[in-house]
């Protein structure tokens, strides 16, 4: 057991090395950049779904106030709104029926 536990100490010390040597500029760590779903994009889902934002509000429950802010680029889905517009994009009548259900 006591191992495990001097491993995960080194692992975690030398994580928080490798952050403050980050900080300081002295080393570059690997970046994963994440699909920010293009506004483009999110106009094509909803135009596939509903003519208008406020149809796809009353069918799916996203306020038409921001889909006009994504689809215009004022603002950028957070991780859920991405996940929501995906399961939407993918199997609408999955999420109609999930907002049915609630």
């Amino acid at each position: 057991m006591t191992s495990k536990k001097s491993e995960f100490g080194d692992s975690l010390l030398e994580g928080l090395q490798e952050a403050l040597a980050w900080k300081r500029g002295e080393i570059a760590l690997e970046t994963i950049n994440i699909d920010p779903m293009p506004p483009e994009r999110i106009k094509e889902i909803r135009k596939r779904y509903a003519r208008s934002t406020k149809d796809f509000e009353r069918r799916f429950g996203i306020p038409a106030a921001t889909m006009n802010n994504w689809e215009q680029g004022r603002r950028k889905p957070d991780p859920a709104g991405r996940l929501l517009l995906r399961v939407i994009e993918e199997s609408p009548d999955a999420v109609e029926k999930a907002l049915r259900a609630a």
